[in-house]
């Protein structure tokens, strides 16, 4: 019998949503067998949560995914946030478009295709601009998926890194 796929609760976060999000980041590190590659304090998730939506996917009542929305301005603080804009200057309108983090347990079930969608809606017409590890293959594969292109590429501190970038459709 086939798996039916889940069912998420696709939303945008909100001020009482930190916890959650700080906790599936530190869970989903490097440090800790994850891909991510910068933790971000719940300051900067409060900021950013002012400033543009992060698309939240609940299952269960429990959060299992977030993708991030945040003004350029947001990184230019951070090395790999300079180097990525370094690399791929981008239009006047573009934002980052990241971190996503998706849980362990729901992982190749379509979530990455559905956060992607809403964060589109929300932000339409505007680019939305990424770094990738270059030896995250997954990560890469999905951002394909999803419409992203590499445009560029940077090392920073011994590893190397590639700038994807995703054109939303012009707002008709």
């Amino acid at each position: 019998m086939m798996e039916q796929a889940p069912v998420y609760d696709i939303r945008t976060a909100t001020a009482e949503d930190i916890p959650e999000l700080l906790a599936l980041q530190a869970d989903n590190q490097i440090s800790r067998g994850g891909a991510l590659s910068i933790e971000f304090p719940a300051t900067w998730f409060a900021d950013v949560i002012r400033d543009m939506p992060i698309v939240t996917a609940w299952r269960e009542h429990r959060l299992v995914g977030f993708l991030v929305s945040s003004p350029r301005e947001a990184t230019q603080h951070l090395p790999l946030g300079k180097a990525k804009f370094g690399a791929y200057p981008a239009g006047s309108n573009a934002y980052n478009s990241g971190p996503l983090c998706i849980a362990a347990t729901e992982r190749g079930r379509g979530l990455v295709a559905q956060l992607f969608d809403k964060q589109e809606s929300l932000l339409p017409g505007r680019e939305g601009v990424a770094f990738i590890r270059r030896d995250n293959a997954a990560s890469r594969a999905a951002h394909a998926k999803c419409g992203f292109r590499e445009v560029a590429e940077f090392s920073y501190a011994g590893v190397d890194y590639l700038v994807a970038a995703r054109a939303a459709p012009p707002v008709a």
